[in-house]
């Protein structure tokens, strides 16, 4: 088959590097698989991060996206031969809204669909009272409910990346459970695994030494992250236990960053905390640190937690999304609630309070759990057979 994956997002992160493994694995299966970027910053973003290693193209949409309708899309797609079509969102409403995908519905027949992160809960009807007297009836509730039950309407297929979220959008907004599945993120565990002369490259980098406790995390400097709760819970860290050497590393870029180091300069003592741009080899970088902290306050099913666990580190996260489904059982990590800084403080400091064993332990055991349930080999396989039956049911459809 010829398919277009197409990808809104001019970040990068997870779900930009799922991507481009689904375009390799399809590849990889005989498909003609293209990563399409629907805006130029997109694809620029995507060209210096993947070069040429796999084929990219750009589809930039002619207007804004909240202004991209049903037509719009249509004419935006008419040129192109693809024999189905994946749209990879990073949250419910990525492209715009229900035009694209009753578009790319129409245009294609073969639609997919990857959500990759949870979609967030609606807020509860208000009791406003117009004129001081009139209750409302709260219409932009229902609405919002009608706005989402529409993006299950065009796609043939609906891929969460959690059960957390399958379960979501079938029990809370109505999707349709026989178009929702779940196939896992996973990682490369020949690629994720703990080695020591990276860990040592990378503390010599930072100026650290070799004896510390590092703290570390990969990812957007953005909200969504939470790394303020971090910051907040390392000082609270350090206040309680002076005796430890500890150091906390962000490695990424983002809108936050200024804001983030300028929390971080007024931490005592000072000189703990360092930031480093985003690195092409994560897998050195993880090797660095002890303790992997994952604040988030809305995920799918984080890659970066996932390939931290693979290389041995101990978790400090949240339990959003998909994260519980990594983080189990108690013997893995350490599993706290979003934006509760005392809370994850309390984790940090029971992780640096733990022996040198102990953390070696707990990081065996989140490989191994890992290797076992997020291969990418295996789950990014399972993705490409979806995308593949939407063919055969066509097909027989037809017959």
């Amino acid at each position: 088959m010829n398919i277009g994956v197409l990808t809104v997002s001019s970040a990068w992160g997870g779900a930009e590097i799922h991507s481009v493994e689904l375009v390799r694995t399809l590849t990889e299966r005989g498909h003609t698989a293209t990563l399409v970027c629907l805006t130029q910053s997109a694809f620029d973003e995507h060209r210096a991060r993947v070069g040429n290693a796999i084929p990219l193209a750009c589809l930039p949409i002619p207007k804004p996206w909240a202004k991209m309708g049903f037509v719009d899309w249509l004419r935006l797609f008419a040129a192109q031969s693809w024999d189905a079509c994946v749209l990879i969102k990073g949250e419910l409403h990525s492209g715009g809204g229900w035009a694209i995908d009753l578009a790319a519905r129409y245009r294609f027949g073969r639609y997919l669909v990857l959500e990759q992160k949870n979609a967030g809960p609606i807020h509860p009807k208000n009791s406003r009272r117009h004129f001081g007297f009139i209750p409302g009836v709260g219409l932009w509730w229902y609405a919002e409910h009608v706005r989402r039950w529409l993006r299950s309407v065009g796609p043939r297929k609906v891929v969460c990346v959690s059960d957390e979220n399958r379960q979501r959008l079938v029990e809370a907004h109505g999707f349709p459970a026989r178009k929702v599945v779940t196939v896992r993120n996973g990682i490369d565990p020949q690629r994720f695994q703990r080695d020591p002369a990276h860990a040592d490259t990378w503390r010599r980098r930072w100026g650290i030494p070799a004896g510390a406790l590092v703290f570390g995390a990969i990812g957007r400097l953005a909200p969504l992250k939470g790394y303020a709760t971090a910051l907040t819970a390392f000082q609270e860290l350090l206040m309680r236990c002076p005796e430890h050497d500890v150091r906390l590393v962000l490695v990424g870029e983002g809108p936050l960053e200024a804001a983030l180091k300028a929390q971080a300069d007024a931490i005592v003592p000072g000189g703990r905390v360092v930031f480093a741009p985003f690195c092409e080899r994560p897998w050195e970088v993880l090797s660095a640190f002890d303790v992997f902290v994952m604040p988030s306050v809305n995920e799918g099913l984080p890659l970066a937690l996932a390939e931290a666990m693979a290389c041995g580190c101990c978790p400090v996260a949240t339990a959003v999304g998909g994260i519980p489904e990594l983080i189990s059982r108690p013997e893995l990590g350490w599993l706290v609630p979003a934006h509760d800084d005392a809370a994850f403080a309390a984790a940090m400091i029971d992780a640096a309070s733990s022996s040198s064993e102990q953390r070696a332990s707990m990081g065996r055991r989140a490989r191994e759990h890992v290797l076992a349930d997020f291969n990418a080999a295996i789950q990014f396989n399972l993705l490409a057979n979806h995308i593949e039956a939407l063919g055969r049911v066509e097909h027989i459809a037809a017959v």
